[in-house]
């Protein structure tokens, strides 16, 4: 039998690569990546004929944004939309949240507090989804996109639960991870060539009937 594979897509880490490609590049399409798309392309890493059994994308609104950066928040929602909107299988989203952190930060006048916002709960949810999809025994290969190596224990874990499904990385252009390619040595890193060669179409239809575009600002230059 093919092996059947799952993708679970870090969204934020994924998006930090393709911002980077981008102010390299100056190619701002990218960021209108089509997920399932590239996931399907890349089961070839996998071998055997493998079939793509489903997409999982964990990300976060930045809904705290609304004031400073709306144009941002706006576009996040737009492109969560269009993925769920286009590809076969469709991604499930799950979406985690942004919170405040309270940080310290030395100067040369002494230490001074401040704020950030970060994401919070992806590396968990991702975790659990993982072992989640695992244990309905009907997966064989999992496919994790990111970098970050914070996802080290759950791999261990993983593992040791379920020795017979394969896991490997898919890392985002940039975002490599070494302890985590030594876990995973079957890992693979996304190339500029794959995230430019799928792009989610201009226009995508919604189950209403009306047509989703593309963000102005991610569309390609004149």
């Amino acid at each position: 039998m093919n092996p059947r594979a799952a993708f679970f897509i870090d969204g934020f880490n994924l998006y930090h690569s393709l911002a980077a490609f981008a102010k390299e590049t100056g190619d701002v399409t990218v960021k209108w990546l089509d997920v399932v798309g590239l996931a399907d392309a890349t089961l070839h890493e996998i071998g055997g004929g493998a079939s793509l059994r489903s997409v999982h994308y964990f990300t976060a609104m930045p809904e705290h944004l609304y004031i400073s950066d709306p144009g941002r928040l706006q576009r996040h929602r737009t492109y969560l939309r269009a993925l769920t909107a286009h590809g076969s299988p469709r991604p499930s989203i799950i979406l985690g949240r942004i919170a405040q952190q309270q940080v310290q930060v030395r100067t040369s006048g002494g230490e001074v507090a401040g704020s950030i916002w970060r994401e919070k709960g992806t590396d968990v949810a991702l975790a659990m989804a993982l072992l989640r999809e695992a244990s309905k025994g009907d997966l064989d290969e999992a496919v994790i996109i990111s970098g970050d190596a914070d996802y080290l224990p759950a791999v261990k874990v993983f593992r040791q639960m379920y020795p017979d499904i394969g896991l490997r990385f898919a890392f985002p252009r940039g975002r490599a991870s070494k302890e985590l390619l030594r876990e995973a040595p079957n890992s693979f890193t996304l190339t500029s060539a794959a995230y430019l060669s799928h792009r989610l179409p201009e226009r995508i239809r919604l189950p209403s009937g009306k047509f989703l575009h593309c963000p102005a600002e991610w569309r390609p230059r004149p």
